[in-house]
């Protein structure tokens, strides 16, 4: 099969009983983030997760909130994640847009972690996950996205979702982090097929928060974020810069179907679907948004073939 074939196929080959080591694909799932909008990538995997298939995947991969995504995804606790969004993580404890008056964060980072590591229980999970799991970050001094893979030991799990969310003046200051200093993946990959390439996948299936079409705007708050990286250097702050342009080249050639020599599918919301803002604390909003984003995956499955009324039944 290898890359000749569709990554929705490859997928749904696996689900009717193929073997993953006859069809020569590294099939992985890579996972947009952006804060609040991870609600929609983590309907997205509950709809993969409902029907068996999170555990056909070669790879996990993610950025930000991605990268909790990612690592619920790969631990069968996509379900779990997403009752989170409308309910813990709009809490004013983490998120409160006042913090930018008061010269703090308007996320707090650490307190996001530690209660999705409690309520998901990831800690312990994750030592029972066999496919490899890679939490993006960028690495401060070049500006570099790099993939963070060291998840089992005592501290390196929840420093490296801090890691990979570290974003100044919204979630945080640089984060040290296994010798190194870093920020939120998405300064320099905010979809890391890059990363999933560099860690040997052939094919991915990419779970995008955005519409096709649209890419990160350059706002007030952005050209604030710019200012302040500036600080490290220009790499960085050049890195995020030049986001829009990336994400919108990056995003074509995922959804024409091959990136960096991956062959790429995407789930994506509609046009017209509801999106959350990044630090959307809206409970109402973002049911709506998790129920029309998994609405939208089961759609897109149905209509490439990898979902029909046996899989659901079957759960795969």
């Amino acid at each position: 099969m290898g890359l000749t074939s569709d990554p929705f196929a490859v997928l749904a080959d696996r689900l009717a009983g193929r073997s993953a080591s006859s069809d020569g694909a590294r099939l992985a799932l890579v996972v947009e983030g952006g804060g609040m909008r991870g609600v929609i990538s983590a309907a997205m995997a509950t709809a993969l997760e409902e029907i068996g298939a999170t555990r056909h995947f070669d790879l996990f991969v993610g950025t930000s909130a991605g990268a909790t995504n990612a690592l619920a995804a790969a631990c069968g606790r996509s379900s779990v994640l997403s009752d989170l969004y409308p309910t813990a993580y709009v809490s004013r404890e983490l998120i409160d847009p006042r913090n930018l008056l008061r010269g703090r964060p308007v996320v707090h980072g650490e307190r996001v972690i530690d209660v999705t590591l409690r309520a998901l229980e990831l800690e312990s999970l994750i030592q029972q996950v066999t496919a490899p799991v890679a939490l993006v970050a960028t690495r401060l001094t070049d500006g570099v996205a790099v993939p963070l893979t060291a998840l089992r030991g005592p501290g390196e799990l929840a420093g490296a979702l801090l890691a990979s969310c570290a974003l100044p003046l919204v979630g945080g200051p640089p984060v040290d982090h296994v010798g190194e200093r870093w920020l939120d993946g998405g300064v320099s990959e905010a979809i890391p097929v890059r990363a999933a390439a560099a860690l040997g996948a052939t094919h991915a299936i990419v779970l995008a928060t955005r519409p096709d079409g649209a890419a990160p705007s350059r706002g007030p708050m952005d050209r604030l974020i710019e200012r302040y990286l500036g600080r490290y250097g220009s790499d960085v702050a050049a890195a995020y810069r030049a986001r829009p342009e990336r994400y919108a080249a990056d995003r074509a050639a995922m959804t024409a179907g091959e990136l960096v020599g991956v062959r790429t599918a995407v789930l994506a919301p509609g046009a017209h679907d509801p999106i959350p803002g990044r630090t959307d604390r809206d409970p109402d909003r973002i049911r709506i948004a998790h129920a029309t984003a998994y609405r939208r995956a089961h759609e897109l499955l149905r209509s490439v073939g990898v979902l029909d009324d046996q899989t659901l039944a079957n759960g795969a």
